[in-house]
């Protein structure tokens, strides 16, 4: 979390409240919210249904298009299994394919997804339909060997590994819960998402993005309720994205992952967005494109061309955002004596217990604490520190939700 301003609270009948309660939720978009609390481990979401923008047709050298990517201005994908050892840059305008990168020296056995690390682009050649393969492999590409414009060929490095909890590599197609076709890149790590056809739950391994032999290390694994197809990650504003469908009903959807820290996908919130009206698409790749909107690939099917959509996680991530669709802006004033000290009446509130965040411009959380209001409390003052310009304040309740701004 990043901290851009800070600045005083000053209570005259407002206090905070010290006490911890009860673990239940503290995130604010779930049903079962907790203004007093301090984990996120059993909050309970409303179901969750959108219907994504229609970008545009893939070209049909991609049709079978798995891993997805945005750098550069474009949206990069790969075939699967059988498919040229290439990367295909789209224009997202035009929806043509505008640069290659091409690997001479490496084979598309079964390319599942693509990852972005700062200095890395990472090739996930991890496909395992069948459980039986041995040879798992993803390839890295050094960033500074991509040119700004035009095709390149390009040389890559190896990291070869197996999944040490893998001890069965009969062929078993129906029931396999050592498939991948998952995975991003944090700063010293990957993190490889399961595709289990025998539990519908995926498991979250990872593994350093130094080439040579490794063994994934299991962190962990969730209830996915499907099967897992694409991932991408937000590092700057901690998000982590996940795409696939339900096994044999094909109802595609998307899993957020937000509120962690330090790579930490286990400690975080998970929400899940069904997609009915995509039903039987094959969602393959994710990408996010802005901290707020994800581009999805679809690969050709019996119903589908291959295609590309956009959508909206402002609702689902921004709390701010949250604020202004659902709370009741307060009147702010300023002190008469003091012009960087700022003045709400609490008879605007309904008395009970609160979560006050604050967010700088770009909506990045600042700070947040707790209080309670109850009949006899007047007066908040808050103070603007002398480097802060600006701050928006937001006050949620169980039921109820204020916000205001003041500079």
């Amino acid at each position: 979390m990043k901290y851009f301003l800070s600045f005083w609270l000053i209570f005259s009948a407002l206090f905070f409240s010290a006490a911890q309660m009860q673990a239940q939720c503290d995130d604010v978009f779930a049903a079962n919210f907790n203004p007093s609390d301090s984990l996120s481990i059993s909050c309970r979401f409303p179901i969750s249904i959108q219907n994504p923008d229609f970008l545009f047709e893939l070209p049909n050298t991609v049709e079978e298009t798995s891993g997805l990517v945005f750098f550069d201005g474009l949206l990069w994908t790969h075939n699967d299994s059988g498919g040229e050892a290439v990367l295909y840059g789209i224009d997202t305008t035009t929806s043509e394919i505008s640069r290659r990168l091409i690997f001479p020296g490496i084979k598309n056995t079964d390319w599942e997804d693509v990852a972005l690390h700062e200095d890395y682009l990472f090739i996930g050649d991890f496909g395992n339909n069948s459980g039986s393969r041995k040879n798992l492999l993803i390839h890295r590409v050094s960033r500074m060997d991509i040119p700004p414009k035009g095709d390149a060929e390009l040389s890559t490095e190896t990291i070869h590994f197996s999944f040490g909890d893998q001890t069965d590599f009969t062929v078993n197609w129906k029931s396999n819960n050592f498939d991948c076709e998952a995975m991003v890149a944090g700063k010293e790590h990957l993190y490889l998402f399961s595709k289990n056809r025998g539990d519908q739950h995926s498991k979250i391994y990872s593994l350093p993005i130094e080439p040579g032999k490794h063994t994934p290390k299991l962190l962990g694994r969730f209830d996915s309720r499907g099967l897992i197809t694409g991932a991408d990650f937000d590092s700057g504003r901690n998000q982590l994205v996940l795409v696939g469908y339900t096994y044999k009903t094909w109802e595609p959807f998307v899993w957020l992952f937000y509120g962690f820290e330090n790579e930490n996908f286990m400690e975080s919130s998970k929400r899940r967005i069904d997609l009915p009206n995509l039903l039987t698409t094959q969602i393959e790749g994710v990408a996010f494109v802005n901290p707020w909107q994800i581009m999805i690939s679809a690969e050709r099917s019996k119903s589908f061309t291959a295609r590309a959509f956009k959508m909206n996680l402002e609702p689902y991530l921004n709390p701010f955002h949250l604020a202004l669709e659902k709370g009741v802006l307060l009147n702010v004033n300023k002190n008469d004596n003091e012009e960087r000290i700022f003045v709400i009446n609490s008879d605007q509130f309904k008395n009970g217990d609160y979560r006050l965040v604050y967010f700088d411009e770009n909506d990045w959380i600042v700070s947040e604490e707790v209080f309670k209001t109850d009949e006899a409390n007047s007066t908040l003052y808050l103070e603007l520190m002398p480097e802060s310009e600006s701050v928006k304040a937001v006050f949620f309740g169980k039921r109820i939700i204020y916000y205001c701004y003041f500079k």
